[in-house]
């Protein structure tokens, strides 16, 4: 195995450089790649394409958008391979909906998805044609305000009562999508059950047992309805919630049998927080689902930020990792909150120029480089110098994540958020290199 590239980015350029073989150096750190963490396929890297996301693309000249959505999903470009669908009005849309806002509709007999037909759709269809294996979870921001405490979409409690009529909501919205050619492979429950945002968008409170009692109640529709493949994930939300998720698996023998994934959010807590979770329950997946860059300084430039999360969800075992909205205008918007979340792609409403986030440089350091199939590989480090009791901003410790490709090639990803030029030997199948990580830089290493 030799090492073929190494690419570095500290000055949003991806520049190589050569790698040498290398024999041990005591003052180095030293990345070891071993073997496959589990034995699942890695699901890929992602954004949502929110309501907002689908506006915004709406707003592009035709060629102009082919052109970018080749950029991002196509095999020449940033090769992303997940993606997140809100199901009804998220805190990014243009318009706030469900598709049954007649109170008391039991019935759903007046269930529509013809809203989503204007541009939200059209626009799935397009990014459909240009990566046709994407694959395509969906999240509720709230169920028809009827069917909660204080009768709106923004905020309240949802009512145990309605929990059957609301697994026939989500079934409804499947089939409706799969006929207009957008086909889901698993769904969250809820996003965010534990938050209200003071009423500033479409949100719902779900007590644990009732998650717990829905979640079995949709898995029996949705086999009933044919759609057994859909898996149901739970919680969607921050990394600190793990008793949540704990205590309701615990709780519910049933649950267990109807769920085999938690989504995780990062905006509370660390990935290492759920450790007892995975401790406790080790044959459940785990998914990074949602967490984005904020407008203002740092738009461009925290691609360091986003190296070290996704090292941590990949070394922590995750299956996926999707960001927040793929495209936003220079305002972060439309959104309804208002809330100062950046797009993975900032485009200016008036003059169409494209501005490009840290995120998605830290992901053009990954995913262009991942075959499907590829699973991911355990990493750790060691270093011969004596740690320091607390990183100090020039010495913050280096963060890794590699993968193996069916054809036996491996990538890793690297970052080094240190403000000091860091050397580091990357032992690899019987084999040591030597490589010199930037200060500030997000690296790839391809072996091949």
């Amino acid at each position: 195995m030799k090492a073929a590239h190494f690419f570095t980015d500290a000055a949003h350029e991806m520049t190589p450089h050569a790698v040498f073989d290398s024999l041990a150096m005591p003052a180095a750190s030293t990345l070891t790649v071993g073997s496959p963490i589990a034995d699942k396929t890695f699901d890929g890297f992602g954004v949502a394409l929110t309501g907002a996301s689908c506006y915004n693309l709406a707003q592009m000249p035709e060629k102009e958008r082919r052109e970018f959505l080749e950029s991002v999903y196509g095999k020449d470009g940033l090769g992303l391979r997940v993606a997140r669908l809100c199901i009804g009005s998220s805190d990014y849309a243009a318009e706030l909906y469900s598709y049954d806002d007649v109170p008391g509709d039991i019935t759903l007999s007046h269930f529509s998805i013809e809203r989503d037909k204007a541009y939200i759709l059209p626009m799935l269809r397009e990014v459909l044609s240009v990566c046709p294996d994407l694959k395509l979870f969906a999240s509720p921001w709230s169920p028809p305000g009827w069917m909660k405490t204080g009768g709106l979409m923004c905020g309240g409690y949802m009512r145990r009562e309605f929990i059957d009529v609301y697994a026939d909501y989500i079934v409804k919205f499947i089939e409706a999508y799969e006929k207009e050619g957008v086909r889901i492979s698993a769904l969250t429950a809820q996003n965010e059950p534990e938050t209200q945002q003071s009423g500033r968008m479409p949100a719902c409170i779900w007590h644990p047992d009732i998650e717990a009692e829905f979640i079995v109640r949709l898995r029996q529709k949705l086999d009933a309805a044919g759609y057994k493949d859909i898996r149901v994930w739970m919680h969607d939300h921050n990394f600190d919630g793990w008793r949540r998720v704990k205590g309701s698996l615990d709780d519910h023998p049933e649950l267990r049998k109807a769920c085999g994934d938690v989504a995780f959010h990062y905006y509370t807590g660390a990935v290492e927080d759920i450790l007892p979770l995975q401790k406790a329950y080790p044959d459940m997946n785990f998914h990074m689902t949602e967490g984005g860059p904020f407008l203002g300084g740092t738009f461009a430039s925290d691609f360091c930020k986003w190296g070290v999360l996704a090292a941590r969800c990949v070394g922590q075992g995750f299956l996926s990792f999707t960001g927040w909205n793929l495209l936003l205008d220079e305002t972060g918007g439309p959104n309804v909150g208002p809330f100062d979340c950046g797009g993975l792609v900032q485009r200016h409403a008036v003059t169409g120029e494209l501005s490009y986030s840290g995120q998605y440089k830290a992901f053009r350091h990954i995913t262009p480089f991942l075959k499907d199939g590829a699973r991911a590989l355990s990493t750790s480090f060691c270093s011969q110098r004596k740690p320091r009791l607390v990183p100090t901003d020039d010495h913050q410790p280096i963060d890794a994540c590699a993968f193996e490709n069916p054809d036996g090639s491996v990538v890793a990803l690297v970052t080094n958020p240190s403000l000091k030029k860091r050397q580091m030997t990357v032992d690899i199948k019987d084999e040591r290199f030597y490589v010199e990580l930037l200060p500030g830089s997000v690296n790839t290493l391809l072996f091949k």
